[in-house]
C-alpha cells in the first residue's frame, strides 16, 4: 500500500459532525492541497497509544490579508509594523500565515482539547516564522460567538469591517516581539 493510500485510509475515519466542512477538507482536499503545495496539514495523534488514531488536525498556508479600504493609515501601520504606504501608495495587502482548518476528531474527543490542537498549530507557525519571517497570522470562521471567544483566548482580534451575511469573519494576530525570532 502506498503512503498516500495509507494516509487516505487513516483520514477516512475522521468525524466532525459539528462542522462538516472540517471533515470534508481532511477527507477530500488535504492530500491534494499537500501535493500542490497550497497548504500543509498536520495530524495530531497520541504517540503513546498502541494504535495510530488521528485525534485532530490543523492546516496552515501562506495567504494575503486584504486590508479593508476604510482602514486609516494608523490601522494599516499597526498591521504592517513599518509603514502604511509603499512607494507612496497605501498598502492594500499584507502577507500572512493562514490557519486554514483546525479540527478535532469526535471519535476521540476526550483524548485532546481544542486548546491543545491550537497550541500545536501556533507552535508550528512560530517554528516557521523563525525560518521564514512573517508578522501576521490570520484565520476565518463562521459567525459563531464561542469560536470568537476561542480565538480571542489565543490573542486573535476580529478584523473590523462590514461582513456580508454569508461571509466568514476574519481574525488576525500580530506576532508579539518576544515571539519574533531574528536570524
Amino acid at each position: 500500500m502506498s503512503d498516500e493510500a495509507k494516509a487516505q485510509e487513516l483520514i477516512s475515519i475522521f468525524v466532525c459532525s459539528k462542522d462538516i466542512d472540517i471533515e470534508n477538507f481532511i477527507k477530500q482536499k488535504a492530500i491534494m492541497f499537500e501535493k500542490l503545495g497550497k497548504s500543509r496539514t498536520f495530524l495530531v495523534f497520541d504517540e503513546d497509544a498502541d494504535k495510530f488514531n488521528i485525534l485532530g488536525y490543523y492546516t496552515i498556508a501562506i495567504q494575503v490579508l486584504k486590508i479593508p479600504s476604510e482602514y486609516s493609515n494608523r490601522r494599516i501601520l499597526k498591521l504592517d509594523g513599518l509603514s502604511a504606504k509603499r512607494n507612496g501608495e497605501i498598502i492594500t495587502e499584507l502577507p500572512a500565515i493562514l490557519i486554514g482548518q483546525i479540527g478535532k476528531n469526535e471519535l476521540y474527543k476526550d483524548n485532546v482539547t481544542g486548546h491543545k490542537i491550537m497550541e500545536f498549530c501556533l507552535n508550528t507557525i512560530f517554528d516557521g516564522q523563525a525560518l521564514l519571517g512573517g508578522r501576521l497570522i490570520i484565520l476565518e470562521c463562521k459567525k459563531i460567538p464561542y469560536l470568537y471567544e476561542f480565538y480571542e483566548q489565543f490573542g486573535f482580534n476580529k478584523l473590523e469591517k462590514e461582513y456580508q451575511d454569508d461571509e466568514f469573519v476574519q481574525f488576525f494576530r500580530i506576532f508579539e516581539k518576544n515571539e519574533l525570532v531574528e536570524k
